[in-house]
């Protein structure tokens, strides 16, 4: 009779958690769609053996809490939480960022001020609403169970379970490790897409999708690979180096460096399709007609910020970079400090070393980071001087932010560099500003747009004023200003009738208070900062700035699924690039994974 209700038992847990199971993956995907039910069912009917090995591993979570909870109802109760806001932010993200969630954004989870501005409040208080709801139940679940005396053999038995299963679900965790089973089948029914990770998961699924994300190697391990082929690529480089360094006669030393990335600082005028009632940015045109400067490649849309700091400090794209490392500052902290990067060659110049960033210190492990990289002070929202904020606008202005750089400058006896990132024009962008003027049409959300724009304004006139400053400085001094990427409230719509291209594309300018030079870079990829810093300044290279330089002149601008040759097309893939292009990436390859993966032999030999 015993032997008998556990066997019920153990069939109706089986059964209710095939049943959630498959509905997570279902809603899953749902959520990924935008709620398109057509979509996730024609998923569902196209990949049905995939979607049941998604579920065979929702299940094994599943099954790995009955065990630890003993309780059907409370495991259910937990798993609706989970799925539910594992949903919402899929969907969330996908619909302001145009990408899917990744395993390592459970680290912005800590950051509950950035959450509530990221979903808004509303989202929020439903999600604690069904927390507070959801623990009621366990608890009321809990007290009533009745108080049933297991035998030993059922306690051991339960044990055993929760050993099998964590062993299991830790291996799966090892989805991206060289001999994998679980990836060995999921492979069978999956075309992995590392390109794009939004067609990655509408291919495979979102399950799918995670565990394509887990951790894995920074970057595949290219066969040719050895310390020898490394020694033969920093001769190679360090000659050419030698051969550009003939013709550079000044130092680095002489200069100060200020880096700029203007938090989602772009160009609405460009957006096809839609109209502005007049220009937000009138004076940075002015200004770029008279320096060096072009258009940034971004990495991300709508997001991604840090990605774009992490190119333009260390000179290390994404491109090569495995899939599934999404955010560096985050998957590589370990690994910052034996990167190269713009901090140490300045600071090997004896420049002073400062990061500004006016918000807080945990987002994308900035702290963290910067120390790393080696930054002698890093000022954040809690330690600035200026914090002003410009009407209902919650983000510390850019004069603000600008002020903090000038007097950094001002307080040292050394020259300097700083790093500013700046937070003016983050999202939400609508009801920030007393009066908007600018009237929007045809975008999804002409209100979002104008209220933008105005920000736009702000930042454009706050910038002439930093830099009329900056010709007052007595030390020659050199500004880097970017934007880090477009907004993501344009809509598919207007996305697919831009391109790719233009939707990454954003303001660059190379300003000096000691020369000017009318000359249009065209698009370029942030990696190439250093280079065009030591060119302006006529400073001596190294030879990784040299292998840089030599890639730049074949392939100005690239990131995964998109790659701009020199005065050709946009190209979407590798094997498609002149054989130049295919050779010199090759090169920058073995180079990368030395940095990330391999034995560091570049960093032994100086390579950088």
């Amino acid at each position: 009779m015993v032997i008998n209700k556990q066997l019920k038992k153990i069939l109706c847990v089986i059964g209710v958690g095939a049943l959630i199971s498959l509905s997570s993956v279902f809603v899953l995907q749902l959520f990924h769609f935008q709620y398109d039910w057509e979509k996730a069912f024609t998923f569902f009917d196209l990949h049905t053996r995939l979607s049941l090995l998604q579920a065979s591993i929702v299940f094994l979570i599943f099954l790995w809490l009955y065990l630890i909870t003993t309780s059907l109802s409370v495991t259910s109760l937990l798993f609706l939480v989970a799925v539910s806001f594992l949903g919402v932010a899929t969907q969330q993200k996908m619909f302001f960022r145009g990408e899917p969630v990744y395993p390592s954004d459970v680290y912005f989870l800590k950051d509950f001020q950035f959450l509530l501005e990221m979903v808004g409040l509303p989202i929020m208080i439903a999600f604690f609403v069904i927390v507070a709801l959801v623990i009621i139940g366990i608890y009321l679940a809990i007290k009533n169970k009745s108080k049933i005396e297991r035998s030993k053999a059922i306690r051991i038995g339960r044990l055993v379970g929760v050993f099998l299963t964590t062993f299991a679900l830790f291996y799966v965790y090892q989805f991206n490790q060289p001999g994998n089973k679980v990836r060995a089948v999921f492979n069978r029914y999956t075309s992995w897409i590392a390109y794009s990770q939004e067609k990655n998961y509408n291919e495979n699924g979102v399950v799918s999708g995670l565990m394509y994300n887990f951790k894995s190697p920074a970057v595949d391990k290219p066969e040719n690979y050895s310390k020898e082929k490394i020694t033969a690529l920093y001769e190679k480089y360090r000659e050419q180096a030698d051969v550009l360094n003939k013709e550079r006669l000044n130092e680095l030393s002489d200069y100060n460096l200020i880096y700029i990335m203007n938090e989602t600082f772009s160009d609405p005028t460009r957006i096809e399709g839609m109209s502005i009632s007049k220009d937000p940015i009138p004076i940075y045109r002015t200004i770029e007609a008279q320096h060096r400067s072009g258009m940034v490649l971004s990495q991300g849309y709508g997001g991604g910020t840090a990605n774009i700091e992490f190119e333009a400090l260390t000179g290390i794209s994404l491109e090569p970079l495995s899939a599934n490392i999404t955010t560096p500052f985050i998957q590589l902290n370990d690994k910052m400090q034996d990167f190269p990067s713009i901090v140490d060659l300045m600071g090997r110049n004896g420049h002073t070393l400062t990061a500004i960033h006016p918000y807080n210190s945990s987002m994308y492990k900035r702290l963290e980071n910067y120390q790393a990289l080696g930054f002698d002070s890093f000022l954040f929202e809690d330690d600035l001087t200026y914090s002003e904020r410009i009407d209902g606008n919650n983000f510390i202005s850019d004069a603000s932010a600008y002020q903090e750089v000038l007097d950094k400058i001002s307080q040292t006896e050394t020259l300097d560099f700083v790093h500013l990132v700046t937070m003016h024009n983050h999202q939400p962008h609508v009801n920030k500003y007393n009066e908007v003027e600018f009237n929007v049409e045809g975008a999804p959300y002409n209100k979002e747009v104008a209220h933008y724009a105005k920000g736009l304004q702000y930042s454009d006139r706050e910038l002439d004023e930093f830099l009329q400053e900056v010709n007052h400085l007595e030390e020659k001094t050199i500004v880097v200003f970017w934007g880090d990427h477009l907004p993501g409230f344009y809509g598919e719509e207007l996305y697919e009738l831009n391109g790719h291209v233009r939707m990454h594309q954003t303001p660059l300018l190379f300003y000096t208070n000691f020369t000017q030079e009318n000359l249009d870079i065209q698009t370029i990829s942030p990696i190439y900062f250093m280079n065009h810093i030591l060119d302006i300044a006529n400073a001596p290279v190294t030879p990784f700035i040299a292998l840089l330089e030599g890639l730049e002149v074949v392939l100005p601008a690239f990131e995964k699924g998109i790659y701009l040759e020199e005065n050709s097309e946009e190209k979407y893939l590798r094997a498609n690039l002149k054989k130049i292009t295919q050779d010199a990436l090759a090169e920058y390859d073995l180079i990368m994974y030395d940095i990330t993966t391999g034995k560091n032999y570049s960093k032994e030999l100086g390579f950088y």
